[in-house]
């Protein structure tokens, strides 16, 4: 095999849109027989996903899975962040040195700056997927704050810097040129925030309405992910609760995806605040592919109420392909790309009487937003696109 074709995928988080990345670029070297040899490694739950993926595939031969064991992992996830970055960088310098890879891809940048920057050299190019820059967001005014978003940005520019990394994709498309500012020799790039689309008939549309016995003539509220308190559902059931009653009777809220135990109890008080008005549609569990599709069709309006979110969210990528709307928080890149590219509405989301006022505009009046725009989204963060914009950087 020859190793200038040779590439290493390295992650060792594997929930959420962890396994969606990866599942999209051996889908796309599979499916396009990628001349080389792509070796996968994270973790071992992820073997089924990859096997079909590849089994029976003429293109899945030259795709190799190597699980990391447990006990790895508990090290790395359990140390403290500073501790981890330097421990998990070690790792991915392991498995290089096992399978000697031209190019090693670091599916969670995030984590690596401050090792791939002072850390151990790579023997082979390192490209990496950053995920959450927030280096150009406005600071707080305090002293810590600012100290904190100094040592950020120095760590970023040293990491930027290092001769091995050959590519930085960035999810959050407003801050390439201020990354290209700070390294004009490094090679950042605009990721799409990858979604795959599916064909939804009204048929199905229509069965999942019944099976969730959501009211006739109910607007659909989409809470969609990983139900914590960054996703905003304690301050929107505060608002709901606020609303006036002929208001909370043209209201649905669907939350959908898994919860942990303490917080589903927190959750669930506060809808029992809210009261009967409302309707509250709980599916506490992950639903994956073609499914997660029909929830947004099934919606007449996505939400996006993050704390503070930094970076691009896949939701609101979900929400363009189904052509809904979005409510979202006006923080960050989330709610500048919300704003400025008119795909729905966005309050400050902290506040349970900024996303009242919000839902009371939206239930008494028609909020305008852009379908063309929302297409446009749509096509630009297919899954797709994000492999072909990764290997184009990573193949010789």
């Amino acid at each position: 095999m020859n190793k200038a074709k040779k590439i290493l995928l390295f992650d060792s988080i594997i929930d959420g849109h962890h396994a969606d990345y990866l599942t999209h670029l051996i889908r796309y070297w599979v499916q396009n027989r990628l001349a080389g040899e792509l070796i996968v490694v994270t973790q071992q739950s992820f073997q089924a996903c990859f096997d079909e993926l590849t089994t029976g595939q003429p293109g899945g031969r030259n795709v190799r899975f190597v699980p990391l064991p447990p006990a790895d992992i508990d090290a790395v996830h359990g140390a403290l962040m500073l501790t981890r970055s330097f421990k998990e960088w070690n790792l991915v310098l392991r498995y290089i040195g096992q399978h000697q890879p031209a190019h090693v891809l670091l599916m969670y940048f995030d984590l690596f700056q401050l090792a791939t920057w002072l850390g151990r050299s790579a023997p082979c190019a390192v490209s990496g997927i950053y995920f959450r820059p927030d280096f150009h967001y406005k600071r707080n005014p305090g002293f810590k704050a600012q100290l904190n978003g100094f040592r950020k940005k120095v760590t970023l520019k040293g990491a930027l810097r290092k001769s091995s990394l050959a590519n930085v994709f960035c999810l959050d498309h407003s801050a390439v040129e201020g990354l290209r500012q700070l390294a004009p020799a490094a090679k950042v790039w605009p990721l799409a925030d990858p979604v795959e689309s599916y064909s939804i008939t009204p048929a199905e549309v229509q069965q999942l309405r019944h099976d969730l016995q959501i009211d006739a003539n109910r607007r659909v509220f989409l809470l969609f992910g990983y139900l914590d308190d960054r996703k905003g559902i304690e301050p929107l059931l505060d608002a709901l609760k606020e609303l006036p009653k002929p208001q909370q009777q043209a209201v649905c809220l669907v939350l959908v995806g898994p919860i942990q135990p303490d917080y589903k109890q927190k959750i669930e008080q506060k809808i029992t605040d809210v009261g009967g008005e409302v309707q509250i549609v709980r599916v506490y569990q992950e639903i994956k592919g073609r499914q997660i599709q029909l929830y947004f069709e099934l919606a007449d309006y996505a939400l996006a109420l993050y704390q503070r979110h930094v970076g691009m969210a896949s939701v609101v990528v979900r929400a363009a392909v189904s052509r809904k709307p979005v409510l979202a928080s006006d923080y960050g890149y989330l709610g500048h790309l919300v704003q400025t590219e008119h795909l729905g509405v966005v309050a400050d989301t902290t506040s349970p009487a900024a996303i009242r006022a919000m839902l009371e505009r939206v239930l008494t009046t028609e909020i305008p937003y852009s379908k063309t725009n929302l297409q446009k989204l749509a096509d630009h963060n297919s899954d797709v696109y994000f492999a072909e914009t990764i290997f184009k950087q990573l193949l010789p």
